[in-house]
């Protein structure tokens, strides 16, 4: 997970957990909203990104990890990506 714009650490500071129990759901959840915003954004993300970036990443793996019943995803998610979308047509 070195390569993704957040790690596990800030993760779980985002998210105030302590201790390693979840490290696996964690890990899962941040590779799938690194790739929901690589998808949505029409490319790749670097290790370094901008801070609406790291901040749509950090509130995607919030959604997923507190909303697992399949609610739809918050707006300000897009709100923050779409500044740094690539349109293609």
């Amino acid at each position: 997970m070195n390569k993704l714009p957040v790690t596990l650490i800030e993760v779980k500071e985002y998210l105030r957990l302590d201790g390693d129990g979840e490290d696996i759901i964690l890990t899962a959840l941040t590779k799938a909203a690194h790739e929901h915003c690589e998808n949505y954004l029409g490319c790749k993300l670097a290790r370094s990104v901008p801070g609406p970036v790291k901040q749509a990443i950090l509130l995607l793996i919030a959604h997923f990890y507190e909303e697992r019943a399949g609610e739809g995803i918050p707006s300000v998610v897009y709100t923050l990506l779409s500044a740094y979308r690539k349109l293609k047509w």
